[in-house]
């Protein structure tokens, strides 16, 4: 059970996890709708599980990710989540452009993690 998504769909009214749905769906739905209105922290926290600050987590790369994007103006189509995330790893790694172009084009064709 991811207690975080739990916690964060609770404080902004977002629809408990369904039955059927599982942990990690629950988990990118309350991301999902908390990145879409703005709450970036809060949804990397409920994708991850982990809270921002918590070495274990992987909340910051996603953070990480929505900066540099937002940073070099740019807004990729589709799971912005995922979006996120690549573009978090792509930003915490010396520049390899060959590394780049293939995790990027991996995220294009898979769409999620």
């Amino acid at each position: 059970m991811n207690a975080i998504a739990t916690e964060r769909a609770r404080e902004f009214g977002i629809a408990g996890q369904q039955a059927g749905e599982s942990d990690y769906a629950f988990g990118h739905r309350v991301a999902l709708e908390l990145r879409r209105d703005g709450h970036i922290i809060e949804a990397h926290e409920a994708e991850s599980g982990h809270l921002y600050d918590d070495p274990q987590g992987d909340a910051m790369t996603g953070i990480m990710g929505a900066v540099a994007q937002t940073i070099q103006g740019r807004n990729y189509s589709g799971d912005q989540i995922d979006n996120d995330h690549v573009a978090g790893v792509v930003a915490s790694h010396p520049r390899d452009d060959a590394g780049d172009a293939l995790l990027v084009a991996f995220a294009m064709l898979f769409g999620g993690r």
